[in-house]
């Protein structure tokens, strides 16, 4: 893998370009953190550069550089922006769905990771700090190192598959917590909140959803086109990781179909809540329509009003009163009206 001498050396190290840069021996497992430049000759292991696409140190590293095709550059600095996995000048080119390092379940934080590797290098590009990179360099240094740039390439895909697991079973948990609460016919002094939070987790799930869903698709597709360099074990990762966004996507359309009923649940709930009181407000004001009326009629200041003159007449209105609103009740129970 030497160097076209019309094209000049860029070295530059972690903290600049770099994100990530390590060499892999394949007869000893082990791996460590490495420079950009020179990289290793065939035979001698094989790297993974993960390079700030920000930087234009970086683009400038991919536009230049002898071991990486041109056409694999290019599509690497300016192909399509979305997911994607195919074969292109006997290389894997593609792009996968990443968290933002400080995601907080919003869509706007979900970026792409480009990637090309080809027989002992793979180079995968950011514009945004990604969470995967974290866990991968903690797995790395904990002593698993992939024996092929390919498996590294599934690697990665198993980090960015697991957190995106991680991710629905947060949502999970708090679809159960509340639940838990929309069940209980004791508790209803969180409808508000619960109402609330149901529509930001299906916002979220949704968003990741339209994220996640074209990852095993797509890379399933592109598995059946890999070069003919590409090992048997970093195949069978490759299907495994692509199986594992499958069945991220499945949940979250769990998640969302939950959060749907819930929603309609509590809507119900809150009808029925309201029903119950406009039910009691209907038997009061029918109670006391029959005495507001008695009352209406003894109180107009009209001549030949009878009892004017009886001292008893009050006992006998509010008797009168009370015997018509004890046969509103009666007659409402008999009619089995509430």
């Amino acid at each position: 893998m030497g160097l076209d001498e019309k094209r000049p050396l860029v070295s530059f190290h972690f903290g600049d370009a770099v994100a990530a840069a390590y060499h892999f021996d394949p007869g000893s497992g082990a791996c460590r953190q490495t420079g950009v430049d020179p990289l290793p000759e065939p035979g001698d292991g094989w790297v993974w550069l993960h390079l700030k696409l920000t930087d234009t140190r970086a683009r400038h590293w991919l536009a230049h550089h002898a071991t990486v095709p041109p056409a694999v550059a290019q599509w690497l600095l300016d192909g399509p922006d979305r997911v994607h996995l195919q074969r292109l000048d006997g290389w894997v080119v593609g792009a996968a769905n990443g968290l933002h390092h400080d995601f907080a379940f919003e869509p706007d934080q979900i970026s792409r990771m480009r990637f090309c590797v080809g027989p002992n290098l793979l180079v995968t590009g950011r514009r945004h700090p990604l969470r995967a990179v974290d866990e991968i360099r903690r797995s790395l240094d904990s002593g698993r190192a992939p024996a092929t740039a390919l498996g590294m390439l599934a690697l990665v895909g198993e980090h960015l598959a697991a957190e995106a697991e991680a991710t629905v079973e947060k949502l999970m948990e708090q679809v159960d917590e509340i639940e838990d609460r929309v069940l209980d016919d004791r508790s209803n002094s969180h409808t508000v909140e619960d109402r609330q939070a149901l529509g930001r987790i299906r916002r979220s799930a949704a968003a990741l959803r339209r994220h996640l869903l074209p990852e095993g698709t797509t890379f399933a597709a592109g598995l059946d086109d890999l070069p003919d360099w590409a090992d048997a074990a970093g195949r069978g990762s490759l299907v495994a990781a692509a199986e594992r966004f499958r069945r991220a996507a499945r949940s979250l359309d769990e998640v969302i179909d939950r959060a749907r009923l819930l929603q309609e649940e509590i809507a119900a709930q809150r009808a029925e809540a309201m029903n119950r009181s406009l039910l009691v407000l209907a038997v009061l004001t029918a109670i006391f329509l029959p005495m507001t009326l008695i009352t209406g009629i003894f109180g107009m200041n009209v001549a030949g009003m009878p009892g004017l003159q009886d001292p008893g007449a009050f006992l006998w209105v509010m008797l009168l009163i009370v015997v018509a609103g004890v046969a509103t009740i009666v007659l409402m129970l008999w009619r089995r009206m509430f």
